[in-house]
């Protein structure tokens, strides 16, 4: 089986295909593009870092990653712990290094792992890597220095990327305005990389911050650490208790965020970068354009023609995003999924950076949560928004994608479909702008299926009128 990088790295089950040996074969692609990349190298000499987040085996892997480089004559720093993705980040631009690697598996379920490749400005990797690491993936035999050699001759060393990390989220997040605020805050961190993170910088003063599942655990609870309503009963619970303000949850490395507010209210990523795009034109004075997944809510689209912003769509991939925030003046990039870029900190996501963004806007604001999303709403409508994922065999797949281009579908649950977006997958947007997506996911074998509604009783018709539409033979 051909390795192949998906939307966001090279992810695969513990194993089958995600093996120490294909580990090295990847690294070994990876250290030949470096290698062949002299310019990057004469502007950013120095080491690649080498980052693992709290999965089974990452540690070893990180090791794997570290010897291969070390075969390649390329110095890297390894992690002297379990970290996020965007410490690897912050690390690789606060150190101007050509690049960064992690292995984690993000959001996956417990029995996959992956690695990411970052680049000498701290985002995800561009299409133009990959496609350069893809092409060598074993063209050429392993290089390796064991770890204890690669040592002692200086290209291994352990390094501290927390406190670089910490550093730059003191510098980006008024935690001073968090300190005075009285907010009560759960944070869920899923068992995953971020820990305790969030309470360690916004605990203090008058704010409270208690962490559920701060521990690491490589079974992640028994299901997926994606921060998703389905995955977070325990803080939904805690957040139908009175007194607490805010839930936030974050994913196995810790750049997704998901929020839940007072009675157990789930709310959707998209919502939230409205919240956070609004705290930042009217609170922090910014400015810059706007990006947003094909797959994120239609609120965003009504927030920026407010605000007379440009708005750019763009697929699934938060590489994308990346990519614009390096070209162009872009404030603030989403994804549907919890991903968000900020103008200012990295273009890259940060699940916890973006937590206490939230934590900063409602200090600053002083209001609460639901009040603040009630101004939104009745500014913007309400907006429902779900999505449901289908596994499904390939034929499937196949039969179901050349079905919606050629036979679209002419309505929508009885509502006129009024146009097509073939950018990512197949969207069908409907006259009252209600929309239904599929798409195929780049890291799983799994058709996902995304609809959003002005009306709350359309959402489970539209999600099972998309569903029965995948299912038909």
């Amino acid at each position: 089986m051909a390795i192949k990088f998906g939307t966001e790295g090279w992810r695969a089950i513990m194993a089958e295909q995600f093996t120490a040996d294909n580990v090295r074969i990847v690294t070994q692609a990876i250290a030949e593009h470096l290698r062949q990349q002299t310019h990057v190298a004469a502007k950013a000499p120095g080491a690649i870092a080498v980052g693992h987040d709290t999965r089974f085996l990452s540690p070893y892997f990180a090791q794997a990653v570290a010897e291969v480089l070390a075969g390649n004559g390329l110095p890297s720093v390894l992690t002297d712990r379990a970290l996020p993705t965007c410490a690897v980040s912050r690390y690789v631009v606060a150190k101007r290094l050509p690049a960064g690697i992690m292995i984690t598996a993000s959001h996956n379920p417990p029995e996959y792992n992956g690695l990411k490749v970052k680049e000498t400005f701290g985002g995800s990797a561009t299409s133009e890597t990959v496609a350069s690491i893809e092409q060598r993936i074993g063209a050429s035999p392993v290089k390796r220095l064991p770890l204890d050699e690669a040592e002692a001759q200086g290209l291994v060393r352990r390094g501290d990327f927390l406190s670089t990390y910490l550093a730059g989220i003191r510098a980006f997040i008024d935690l001073k305005a968090i300190h005075r605020a009285k907010l009560r805050v759960v944070v869920d961190s899923m068992h995953g990389a971020g820990g305790r993170i969030i309470e360690t910088l916004a605990h203090g003063g008058a704010c409270r911050v208690d962490t559920m599942h701060s521990e690491p655990d490589p079974a992640f609870g028994g299901h997926a650490p994606e921060p998703i309503a389905t995955h977070l009963s325990q803080l939904i619970a805690a957040m139908k208790r009175p007194g607490i303000d805010l839930g936030i949850a974050n994913d196995g490395d810790a750049d997704r965020l998901g929020v839940i507010g007072p009675k157990g209210r789930w709310l959707n990523p998209g919502q939230i970068m409205c919240i956070l795009l609004m705290h930042l034109i009217t609170h922090r004075k910014a400015k810059g354009a706007v990006v947003k997944t094909v797959s994120n809510t239609m609120m965003i689209n009504r927030v920026t023609e407010s605000l007379g912003l440009r708005l750019i769509e763009v697929p699934v991939g938060f590489k994308l995003i990346a990519k614009l925030m390096q070209e162009e003046d872009i404030l603030i990039g989403g994804e549907e999924s919890g991903g968000i870029g900020l103008k200012g900190y990295l273009p890259e996501r940060d699940g916890l950076v973006n937590g206490l963004l939230l934590m900063e806007a409602l200090a600053v604001r002083r209001q609460k949560l639901p009040a603040v999303m009630d101004a939104l709403e009745r500014r913007f409508g309400r907006w429902h928004y779900g999505r449901q994922d289908l596994h499904l065999k390939m034929p499937q797949v196949e039969r179901l994608f050349k079905r919606l281009k050629e036979a679209t579908p002419e309505a929508l649950d009885g509502m006129p479909v009024a146009s097509v977006n073939t950018l990512d997958g197949v969207k069908l947007i409907g006259r009252d702008e209600s929309w239904l997506l599929f798409r195929r996911s780049g890291t799983e074998p799994i058709v996902r299926i995304y609809a959003e509604t002005p009306q709350a009783a359309r959402l489970p018709k539209l999600l099972d009128f998309g569903v029965k539409l995948t299912v038909t033979n």
